[in-house]
C-alpha cells in the first residue's frame, strides 16, 4: 500500500518575501537599469544601508551595492558582475567588495543571476551574497604560512630547500630543451669578523642589506636565495657563462660601494663579497653545479676576496 501523500498548500505571497527577508545572506534584486528594487535584511545588517535608503537608486551611485575590486576601485563599467550577468545570460560568481555605511570595506562571495521575462529576455538581476570576511582572513593566514615555508625570515630571499627545489626544476627544464642555465655562489668576507666585533645585530642589518642588493641586482626571471649563514645562491635560468659572469661583477660592485650606516653607531660600514660562477653541463646535476660554483667562490677568497671567479 502506498503511503498517503499529502497536498501541500501553496505558500502566501507575503510568505516568500519574508523567507527572504530574514535570510542570513544578502538578497538584491536590480532591474535592466540596474535600480534596486529589492533589498533584504541580510543585506542591510552586512552594508550598514537599510532598504529605504536604496530602493530606488541606481546601484552605481553612492550606496552599498557598489561594487568595488580589491584595490578600492569602483567596477560601475564594463567590469560589473550585474551588466556582465544581463549581457551574457548566465550565472557569475565573483568575489567582489562592498562599502559599509561607515567606509569599511567587505569582502563579499555574490552569485549574480539574470532573471528573465515571458519572451526569454533578461530584465533584471538577482544577487545574493555572503560576508567572505572569515574566508579571506584564512586565506591570508594560508598565504603567509606558504611563504614562511619557502623563504628566509630574516633576508626575504628563498629559502635553501625552496631554491634546492627551483634549481633541479630548472635544471631538468633547460636539459629537455637544451638551453644554458648557470649560477652564481656568493658569500659575505669577514663575515665572522663583523659578528665578533660588532655582534649580531650589525651582522643581520648586513644580511638583510646584502639580500637586498642581490634581489635589487638580478633580472625578473632569476632567483636568488639564502643558502646558508652568510652564503647566497642566485640561478640564472637560460644564461651562458659569460653573462652570469658580468652579472656577477656587477653585483661585486654594487656590494663594495655599498655601507651600512647605524643610526647609534654613526659610521659607515664596509662590507665585500666573494664570487663563484658555473655554467651547466648536459652530462652532470644541478648539485655538481653549485658544487663548481662554491669551488669558485673559495678560489675567490683565496685570491684576496672582493673577486668573480669561474668553474
Amino acid at each position: 500500500m502506498s503511503p498517503r501523500r499529502h497536498k501541500v498548500p501553496p505558500l502566501p505571497i507575503g510568505c516568500y518575501k519574508s523567507i527572504l527577508d530574514y535570510t542570513f545572506d544578502g538578497v538584491n534584486y536590480v532591474d535592466g537599469k540596474r535600480r534596486i528594487l529589492y533589498w533584504n535584511k541580510g543585506a542591510e545588517t552586512m552594508t550598514g544601508y537599510r532598504a529605504e535608503e536604496v530602493l530606488g537608486h541606481a546601484c552605481y551611485r553612492d550606496s552599498g551595492m557598489c561594487h568595488i575590486n580589491d584595490e578600492g576601485e569602483r567596477l560601475c563599467g564594463r567590469l560589473c558582475p550585474l551588466l556582465d550577468a544581463i549581457s551574457t545570460k548566465r550565472e557569475r560568481v565573483n568575489r567582489v567588495y562592498l562599502r559599509h555605511k561607515d567606509g569599511r570595506r567587505i569582502p563579499v562571495d555574490a552569485v549574480s543571476s539574470p532573471v528573465y521575462d515571458e519572451d526569454g529576455e533578461a530584465i533584471g538581476v538577482v544577487q545574493v551574497f555572503r560576508d567572505a570576511t572569515v574566508y579571506e582572513e584564512a586565506e591570508r593566514k594560508s598565504q603567509v604560512i606558504a611563504k614562511l615555508a619557502t623563504t628566509d625570515a630574516l633576508t626575504g630571499l628563498l629559502n635553501r630547500r625552496t631554491i634546492d627545489i627551483e634549481l633541479e626544476i630548472e635544471f631538468k627544464r633547460a636539459t629537455r630543451l637544451k638551453l644554458p642555465m648557470a649560477v652564481i655562489f656568493c658569500d659575505i668576507d669577514h663575515f665572522k669578523d663583523i659578528n665578533d666585533k660588532h655582534g649580531h645585530a650589525i651582522g643581520d642589518e648586513v644580511l638583510k642589506g646584502m639580500a637586498k642588493l642581490l634581489q635589487g641586482g638580478i633580472r625578473e626571471y632569476d632567483r636568488a636565495g639564502r643558502y646558508g649563514g652568510e652564503e647566497f645562491l642566485v640561478m640564472l635560468p637560460e644564461t651562458k657563462v659569460e653573462i652570469a659572469v658580468e652579472i656577477a661583477e656587477r653585483l661585486r660592485r654594487s656590494v663594495d660601494v655599498w655601507r651600512l650606516i647605524h643610526r647609534e653607531k654613526h659610521w659607515p660600514f664596509q662590507v665585500t663579497m666573494s664570487f663563484g660562477v658555473s655554467e651547466m653541463r648536459q652530462d652532470a646535476t644541478w648539485e655538481d653545479l653549485v658544487k663548481r660554483a662554491d669551488q669558485a667562490m673559495y678560489k675567490a677568497k683565496r685570491s684576496g676576496r672582493n673577486a668573480v671567479f669561474v668553474s
